[in-house]
């Protein structure tokens, strides 16, 4: 009996069996609360998401977007504007500035123009015979006036022979400067008493209608020349000599 109780539960025809496991209610209730939290979060995240995307909000949010996108197109338009206003004035003040520029060099070379001008019509204007009864040495024009360098001074002389000269004047010329310094009076020749001779000969006259002579003098630091007296020598005799004020 024993075998064929065994042979029996190993057959085909053995009985089945479930085996079930049951939860506590409690555990159940927990899961329950758990899916029901879980379904409800998830249905207000669509449902907010659905709003957001799809909702009233949206039109009045596209809305504003639209118009401070227009307003930043106006503000970057009126932008441009004043950018190209000022880059255009910009250019307009260098214009300006390089015709001023360009007008105060003009006129400061008019200036020098009208002062050369104004020396070789009197230097010309010099030139005219002083008489045709008096054939001898005379000082057309005489000048004096600051060099460039300080304390020099620059001198320009021109000679002439009245008249019809038939012969040159051979000669020198000879300069004594009067200044005062300090409330003192001194004397300054020229050329310098055993001056070398090329200075010499810068002085020297040899013409038949005129001669210019010029050149330069230096006056002590706070010297203040106050008169010139130029001399027309022949050899060692004086010709001519005349006091120039200054």
């Amino acid at each position: 009996m024993k075998w064929k109780l065994l042979l029996r539960n190993l057959s085909v025809s053995a009985p089945r069996v479930t085996v079930r496991s049951q939860l506590p209610p409690w555990i159940r209730f927990v899961l329950f609360f758990l899916l029901t939290a879980s379904a409800a979060a998830l249905g207000m995240g669509i449902y907010e998401y659905g709003r957001n995307f799809a909702g009233p909000d949206r039109h009045d949010l596209l809305a504003k977007v639209d118009q401070l996108q227009l307003q930043v197109r106006e503000v970057t338009a009126e932008r441009d504007r004043y950018a190209a206003l000022q880059a255009a004035g910009e250019a307009q003040l260098k214009v300006e500035r390089a015709a001023q520029q360009q007008l105060v060099e003009q006129a400061r070379s008019l200036e020098i123009e009208s002062n050369k001008l104004r020396e070789d019509l009197a230097f010309f204007d010099s030139l005219l015979p002083a008489g045709t009864g008096n054939k001898d040495v005379v000082i057309r024009s005489f000048r004096v006036q600051p060099a460039d360098e300080p304390n020099q001074m620059r001198y320009r002389l021109l000679v002439q022979q009245s008249g019809k000269p038939e012969h040159d004047f051979v000669g020198s010329v000879e300069l004594v400067v009067n200044f005062s310094q300090g409330g003192r009076n001194f004397v300054l020749q020229m050329p310098e008493p055993n001056a070398p001779a090329e200075r010499v000969q810068a002085f020297a006259l040899g013409f038949r209608h005129y001669q210019r002579v010029e050149g330069t003098f230096a006056l002590p630091p706070g010297a203040t020349a106050r008169s010139c007296q130029v001399r027309i020598l022949t050899g060692s005799t004086t010709r001519l000599q005349q006091t120039f004020t200054l």
